[in-house]
Protein backbone atom coordinates (compact mmCIF):
# COMPACT_ATOMS: atom_id res chain seq x y z
CA UNK A 1 0.00 0.00 0.00
CA UNK A 2 1.75 3.29 -1.00
CA UNK A 3 1.53 6.06 1.30
CA UNK A 4 3.35 8.60 0.26
CA UNK A 5 3.39 11.76 1.87
CA UNK A 6 1.64 14.65 0.27
CA UNK A 7 3.61 17.40 -1.56
CA UNK A 8 4.27 20.65 0.52
CA UNK A 9 2.14 23.16 -0.79
CA UNK A 10 4.24 26.27 -2.07
CA UNK A 11 3.56 30.18 -0.79
CA UNK A 12 2.13 30.40 -4.25
CA UNK A 13 -0.18 27.16 -3.59
CA UNK A 14 -1.16 28.79 -0.03
CA UNK A 15 -1.50 32.23 -1.28
CA UNK A 16 -4.47 30.88 -3.72
CA UNK A 17 -6.05 28.92 -1.92
CA UNK A 18 -6.77 31.19 0.71
CA UNK A 19 -7.58 34.04 -2.19
CA UNK A 20 -10.16 30.80 -3.04
CA UNK A 21 -11.63 30.44 -0.11
CA UNK A 22 -12.08 33.81 0.67
CA UNK A 23 -13.61 34.52 -2.47
CA UNK A 24 -15.84 31.67 -2.06
CA UNK A 25 -16.97 32.89 1.33
CA UNK A 26 -17.93 35.96 -0.33
CA UNK A 27 -20.51 34.26 -2.55
CA UNK A 28 -20.71 36.00 -5.18
CA UNK A 29 -23.64 36.23 -7.69
CA UNK A 30 -21.89 37.66 -10.98
CA UNK A 31 -19.20 36.12 -12.92
CA UNK A 32 -17.82 39.12 -15.26
CA UNK A 33 -15.31 39.66 -17.96
CA UNK A 34 -14.30 42.79 -18.60
CA UNK A 35 -12.79 43.38 -21.97
CA UNK A 36 -10.75 46.19 -23.29
CA UNK A 37 -9.48 44.76 -27.11
CA UNK A 38 -6.78 47.00 -27.16
CA UNK A 39 -3.59 47.33 -25.28
CA UNK A 40 -3.99 49.73 -22.12
CA UNK A 41 -1.58 49.55 -18.73
CA UNK A 42 -2.73 48.09 -15.66
CA UNK A 43 -3.15 51.38 -14.15
CA UNK A 44 -5.68 52.40 -16.96
CA UNK A 45 -6.99 49.04 -16.71
CA UNK A 46 -8.12 49.62 -13.06
CA UNK A 47 -8.82 53.15 -13.04
CA UNK A 48 -11.13 52.45 -15.90
CA UNK A 49 -13.35 49.78 -14.17
CA UNK A 50 -13.05 51.51 -10.85
CA UNK A 51 -15.19 54.04 -13.44
CA UNK A 52 -17.23 51.13 -14.18
CA UNK A 53 -17.71 50.54 -10.80
CA UNK A 54 -18.61 54.16 -9.76
CA UNK A 55 -20.55 54.53 -12.85
CA UNK A 56 -23.07 51.40 -12.14
CA UNK A 57 -23.77 52.09 -8.78
CA UNK A 58 -24.97 55.60 -9.49
CA UNK A 59 -27.17 54.30 -12.22
CA UNK A 60 -28.24 51.48 -9.24
CA UNK A 61 -28.44 54.13 -6.71
CA UNK A 62 -28.72 57.34 -7.36
CA UNK A 63 -26.52 60.11 -7.44
CA UNK A 64 -25.15 60.14 -3.66
CA UNK A 65 -24.52 56.44 -4.31
CA UNK A 66 -21.38 57.20 -2.25
CA UNK A 67 -23.11 58.42 0.72
CA UNK A 68 -24.44 54.58 0.98
CA UNK A 69 -21.50 52.21 0.66
CA UNK A 70 -23.22 49.23 2.82
CA UNK A 71 -26.11 49.25 -0.32
CA UNK A 72 -23.37 49.58 -3.11
CA UNK A 73 -22.77 46.31 -5.04
CA UNK A 74 -19.59 44.65 -4.07
CA UNK A 75 -16.72 42.54 -6.11
CA UNK A 76 -13.63 41.10 -6.67
CA UNK A 77 -11.63 40.99 -9.61
CA UNK A 78 -8.27 40.35 -10.84
CA UNK A 79 -6.35 41.61 -13.94
CA UNK A 80 -5.30 38.57 -16.48
CA UNK A 81 -2.55 39.36 -19.50
CA UNK A 82 -1.29 42.50 -18.72
CA UNK A 83 1.10 42.22 -21.85
CA UNK A 84 -0.68 40.64 -24.07
CA UNK A 85 -4.54 40.79 -23.95
CA UNK A 86 -5.42 42.44 -20.64
CA UNK A 87 -8.82 41.84 -19.55
CA UNK A 88 -10.97 41.73 -15.84
CA UNK A 89 -12.29 38.86 -14.24
CA UNK A 90 -14.85 40.06 -11.19
CA UNK A 91 -17.34 38.40 -8.77
CA UNK A 92 -19.62 40.97 -8.00
CA UNK A 93 -22.51 40.25 -4.93
CA UNK A 94 -25.51 42.24 -5.38
CA UNK A 95 -29.32 42.68 -4.08
CA UNK A 96 -31.88 40.63 -6.43
CA UNK A 97 -32.93 44.07 -7.87
CA UNK A 98 -29.54 45.23 -8.70
CA UNK A 99 -28.39 42.19 -10.02
CA UNK A 100 -31.53 42.78 -12.32
CA UNK A 101 -30.72 45.90 -13.40
CA UNK A 102 -26.97 45.03 -13.87
CA UNK A 103 -27.20 43.47 -17.42
CA UNK A 104 -29.20 46.17 -19.16
CA UNK A 105 -26.95 48.68 -17.17
CA UNK A 106 -23.31 47.13 -17.01
CA UNK A 107 -23.23 46.70 -20.93
CA UNK A 108 -24.38 50.35 -21.83
CA UNK A 109 -21.93 51.76 -19.16
CA UNK A 110 -18.84 49.56 -20.38
CA UNK A 111 -19.95 50.30 -23.87
CA UNK A 112 -19.50 54.36 -22.72
CA UNK A 113 -15.92 54.10 -21.39
CA UNK A 114 -14.50 51.26 -23.89
CA UNK A 115 -15.62 51.66 -27.42
CA UNK A 116 -14.08 48.36 -28.80
CA UNK A 117 -14.26 46.31 -25.32
CA UNK A 118 -17.22 44.12 -24.37
CA UNK A 119 -18.43 42.06 -21.36
CA UNK A 120 -19.29 38.47 -20.94
CA UNK A 121 -22.09 38.25 -18.28
CA UNK A 122 -22.51 34.90 -16.48
CA UNK A 123 -24.85 33.49 -13.05
CA UNK A 124 -22.73 31.83 -10.75
CA UNK A 125 -23.99 28.20 -10.10
CA UNK A 126 -20.36 27.26 -8.06
CA UNK A 127 -18.64 30.39 -6.38
CA UNK A 128 -15.69 27.94 -5.68
CA UNK A 129 -15.50 27.06 -9.45
CA UNK A 130 -15.49 30.83 -10.25
CA UNK A 131 -12.56 31.73 -7.44
CA UNK A 132 -10.15 29.43 -9.03
CA UNK A 133 -10.91 30.39 -12.12
CA UNK A 134 -9.97 34.22 -11.52
CA UNK A 135 -7.02 33.54 -9.50
CA UNK A 136 -5.53 31.01 -11.96
CA UNK A 137 -2.67 33.28 -12.24
CA UNK A 138 -1.97 35.12 -8.97
CA UNK A 139 0.53 34.43 -6.68
CA UNK A 140 1.92 36.88 -4.15
CA UNK A 141 4.60 38.28 -6.51
CA UNK A 142 1.22 39.45 -8.65
CA UNK A 143 -0.97 39.99 -6.07
CA UNK A 144 -1.26 44.05 -7.38
CA UNK A 145 -3.90 42.67 -10.03
CA UNK A 146 -6.03 41.87 -7.31
CA UNK A 147 -8.62 44.54 -7.57
CA UNK A 148 -11.10 45.57 -4.35
CA UNK A 149 -14.03 48.38 -4.58
CA UNK A 150 -12.26 51.51 -2.38
CA UNK A 151 -15.10 51.72 -0.43
CA UNK A 152 -14.16 48.13 0.72
CA UNK A 153 -10.61 48.40 0.64
CA UNK A 154 -10.08 49.16 4.33
CA UNK A 155 -11.95 46.96 5.87
CA UNK A 156 -10.79 43.51 3.67
CA UNK A 157 -7.97 41.90 5.00
CA UNK A 158 -6.99 38.84 3.11
CA UNK A 159 -3.73 36.48 4.57
CA UNK A 160 -1.04 35.10 2.58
Amino acid sequence: MDQSTPTPLTQRDKYRAECIRWMTEFEPDLFVTFVFNRWISMDEAQRTFEEFHARLDRKLLGRSFFERPDERTDYRATIEKPDTNIHIHALFKMTVEQKARFGVEAPAIWAKLVEAGNLNIKPICYSEGAARYITKELRPETSDRMLLPKHKEKTINIAA
